[in-house]
Formats: structure tokens, C-alpha cells, sequence
């Protein structure tokens, strides 16, 4: 590759070893005109991501985990790239095929007034069965291309909290932002949901979002019940806090949607149980991952409800002005 980059792939990894080959075997695989470089901002790892990652041509940087942060690790990654276009991944997206790259480009290409792209995902070939339905459910698995611009502020306001988040969402587990608009709009500095703030700031700014589904990875996780817990917890104090969604906010709700989550998931297993890939191994705990959702959700919930709280019992408490 020459010092003409237009594309640069920047990945954070940690202990990333069980997907890194198949990833940066497909990246480096693309049907893509155009230079690219592939960035890798490591914090920590103790297996053999280090090793997997020196096989390639990629640029490394290594970090303490301890300063891994979702928005601000990504920030590093971008602030060391050359494209103008950057495409972020993480480490266990694979791409579907060699057309993944060029899917995304061409999409941000196709207006100047494009913020960012975002791909669809699939469930991995390994997956277990519960991790493949909330692969479905997600808005990055719909087959239909989707375009985000608030053309009329009021219309925008008035939108429903799920309406406004569905309108706002982007994933970074397969993206390509504009560098440029990256430099007036970083990711925050947040534990978790940076690339839906993101998005949700480009948009106010007048900025467009794409879905493209034809840009595909492979992309889920076998979430142990206490990560499924730990997702939902945070995911759900995210939403409060941009949207004022607050699905689960008390104990009533809470059993309510437990008993329709667990309903749903077995019927949906039952009517699909010939199409479905995977292992069934975690089918009889079914239920305690809708439970461990749900609680995560009404954790969530109160977490922010909490930090608002405080936050205004602080600004109250403060010292206010006098005027003469």
C-alpha cells in the first residue's frame, strides 16, 4: 500500500483471539479499489490476539485496559488514521463476503451529507439458538435500507421515545463514518452506546444515517446469563438518558415482561425449530435469561433515575445568583 489512503479499518480488540483470523482474513480479502489500512488498538490481552494480529499488515497499538473506554478508545484509533473514510469494526464481526467493504463505501459515497453507514448483522455459524433471537430482534438485522435525515425539527420532536431511537440508531460493530465530520463531532467518552449517541448528535447537527444491508457480518455474542444481566442494565440507562425510554420501571413491569419475553421466545423456537442453526444447549435456561434481561432493564432504568436525581438535588443545592 502507498501513503494514498482513502479507507481506514480501525478495530479495539482485547482477547480477541477467537474471531480475529476469520476477521482480518476477510478484510484483507475485500474487492475494493481503493487503498486501505487496517488499525488495531489493543488493551490488554493475554491470549494470543497479539500473535493473530502480527500475521497481517496492520498498524498496532497497544493501551492498559484500564484505559479502555468505548467512545474515547475509538477516538485514539480514528485520531491515528489517513482515510477520510473510516470504517470501525469489532473484533468479532466477520465479514460475510468480499463485497462488505466496497457496500459501505459506495452507501457513504452516494451523498455528501452522510454521516455515517451501518451494516446489517447476522448471527455467527456457532451461535447458540437464544443469542440468534436477540440477533433477530435487533434493527441491524432488518433486510430494508434505511435513511435518517430530520428534515422538519417539529416532526422529529414529536416522535415517540422508540420511534426516536429506532430514527437514531447506528452500530459500530460495522460502520463507516466520515472523517471529517468525526473532527467536529468525536464519539463521547461513555462506558457503553457511543455510536447511538454519535449518530443521535450528527443528526441534530443535520447530518444524514444509513442503513445498508447489503454490507453483512457475521456478528452475536453467547452472553453468559450475568453479561446478559450487565448488557441489558446498561443499554437500558442509555436509552433513559437519550431517549426517555423507560420500558421497565417498576417491579409489576418487570414480572409482566419476563412472562411475555419467556412466552415469546419458546413459541418463536417452537414455529422455527427446522430453520434455526446452532445448538439448542441453553433453551432450558430460556428463562433465566428473560429474567436476567428483564432485571438488567429495570436496574437500568433506576440507575438513571438515580443519577437524575442527584443531579438535580446537586444543581438545586447549588448557590444561586443574586441580582440588584
Amino acid at each position: 500500500m502507498n501513503n494514498a489512503v482513502d479507507i481506514s479499518i480501525v478495530i479495539p480488540v482485547k482477547n480477541g483471539e477467537k474471531y480475529l483470523d476469520y476477521l482480518l482474513k476477510a478484510v484483507f480479502s475485500q474487492k475494493v479499489s481503493s487503498e486501505f489500512e487496517v488499525i488495531v488498538v489493543d488493551s490488554g490481552s493475554k491470549d494470543r490476539t497479539i500473535d493473530i494480529i502480527t500475521q497481517y499488515p496492520v498498524t498496532l497499538y497497544q493501551i492498559n485496559d484500564y484505559e479502555f473506554n468505548h467512545g474515547l478508545t475509538r477516538n485514539f484509533g480514528i485520531s491515528k488514521a489517513k482515510g477520510k473514510y473510516i470504517v470501525l469494526m469489532t473484533q468479532d464481526a466477520v465479514p460475510y463476503d468480499s463485497h462488505w467493504l466496497i457496500q459501505l463505501i459506495d452507501a457513504i459515497n452516494s451523498d455528501e451529507n452522510i454521516a455515517g453507514v451501518y451494516s446489517r448483522q447476522i448471527p455467527s455459524q456457532d451461535v447458540d439458538v437464544l443469542m440468534q433471537l436477540i440477533t433477530a430482534r435487533s434493527f441491524a438485522s432488518e433486510k430494508g435500507k434505511r435513511q435518517s435525515k430530520i428534515r422538519n425539527p417539529a416532526e422529529y420532536a414529536r416522535l415517540l421515545p422508540r420511534e426516536k431511537y429506532r430514527f437514531c440508531n447506528f452500530d459500530n460493530v460495522s460502520s463507516c463514518i466520515r472523517k471529517e465530520v468525526w473532527e467536529k463531532c468525536p464519539f463521547p467518552k461513555t462506558e457503553f452506546g457511543e455510536d447511538i449517541e454519535w449518530a443521535k448528535t450528527v443528526l441534530e447537527r443535520g447530518y444524514q444515517i444509513n442503513y445498508e444491508p447489503d454490507s453483512i457480518v457475521y456478528h452475536s455474542h453467547n452472553f453468559s446469563i450475568q453479561n446478559w444481566y450487565r448488557r441489558n442494565r446498561l443499554n437500558s440507562n442509555k436509552l433513559a438518558a437519550l431517549f426517555g425510554i423507560y420500558t421497565i420501571s417498576n417491579i409489576y413491569k418487570l414480572f409482566a415482561f419476563f412472562l411475555i419475553y419467556t412466552t415469546r421466545d419458546f413459541y418463536y423456537i417452537s414455529k422455527n425449530k427446522n430453520r434455526i442453526r446452532g445448538t439448542f444447549t441453553k433453551t432450558g435456561l430460556l428463562p433465566l435469561y428473560s429474567f436476567a434481561g428483564v432485571l438488567g432493564q429495570y436496574r437500568g432504568t433506576l440507575d438513571f433515575k438515580y443519577s437524575k436525581r442527584h443531579q438535580n438535588e446537586d444543581t438545586s443545592s447549588s448557590p444561586q445568583p443574586t441580582f440588584s
